[in-house]
């Protein structure tokens, strides 16, 4: 179970009316990747991860942590069931500089409204939509630009999320429709932390949006965007817990 006031509370959302309609999934979504960050840092340390409600909860909630695609678009897939939404989970494949990453690695939820069914995805880090995005090809806009779903032509069976950035249109990832659990995900979510093919065991990783951009921490490297403005900084080591807790809101224990 689900205690649902302390989820709406880390989300900063406490006088929320709990209503699972569309309204409240936009609201839900955006203040998810705005104030639970995407972070490996259970990765980096050799802490094992789980894919128990419960452990999550402790973890993101509580605990106000982060955690990889599995973690957080797991226990939202449990909170969002919880508030009465009709949810299921999906795989995707991941666009990489030099093609597909290995297929069926990221997983997101699919909530189905009123006959339209959208994707809702708090787990890609700064890059995640703020916004749920339809699966029957309407654009759909958000502060930077504008996302669709379309048929993938190259794979019959397959969607395509697209991100429209001033003058082009970017493919992010596949979307495969076959309606999947958390557990289905075990095999790659054992690879995420373990494998040598993982990018999310070499080095820490923590992204989270803001209003007008994201930051992303990669090693000790710390980087904003805010708009069309791009600044980067070094962290010091001794620096670090503070940035982890000021920036990302993360509170490491210990």
């Amino acid at each position: 179970m689900i205690n649902l006031q302390k989820y709406l509370t880390r989300l900063g959302m406490t006088d929320q009316n709990i209503r699972p309609d569309l309204t409240l999934l936009r609201a839900l979504q955006c203040r998810h990747v705005m104030h639970i960050p995407f972070e490996n840092l259970d990765i980096m340390d050799g802490v094992p991860l789980s894919m128990k409600p419960d452990m999550l909860f402790d973890k993101i909630i509580e605990g106000r942590r982060g955690g990889v695609c599995y973690e957080l678009n797991g226990l939202f897939h449990s909170f969002l069931k919880e508030l009465g939404y009709s949810v299921s989970m999906a795989a995707c494949t991941v666009k990489q500089e030099d093609g597909w990453f290995k297929d069926g690695t990221h997983a997101v939820n699919v909530v189905h409204l009123r006959d339209v069914d959208y994707l809702v995805d708090v787990g890609f880090g700064g890059r995640s939509p703020r916004v749920p995005v339809p699966l029957n090809g309407e654009l759909t806009p958000d502060w930077e630009g504008r996302w669709c779903i379309r048929p993938y032509t190259k794979l019959p069976g397959r969607l395509v999320l697209e991100k429209e950035t001033p003058g082009e249109w970017e493919m992010l990832y596949q979307l495969d429709r076959a309606p999947r659990s958390l557990k289905d995900f075990k095999a790659v979510f054992d690879m995420t932390q373990y494998g040598s093919e993982s990018k999310f065991n070499k080095v820490r990783v923590v992204m989270i949006q803001t209003e007008q951009g994201r930051i992303t921490l990669s090693g000790n490297s710390l980087t904003r965007v805010n708009g069309d403005m791009k600044t980067k900084e070094d962290v010091d080591p001794e620096r670090l817990g503070q940035v982890l807790e000021q920036v990302f809101h993360i509170e490491l224990k210990g």
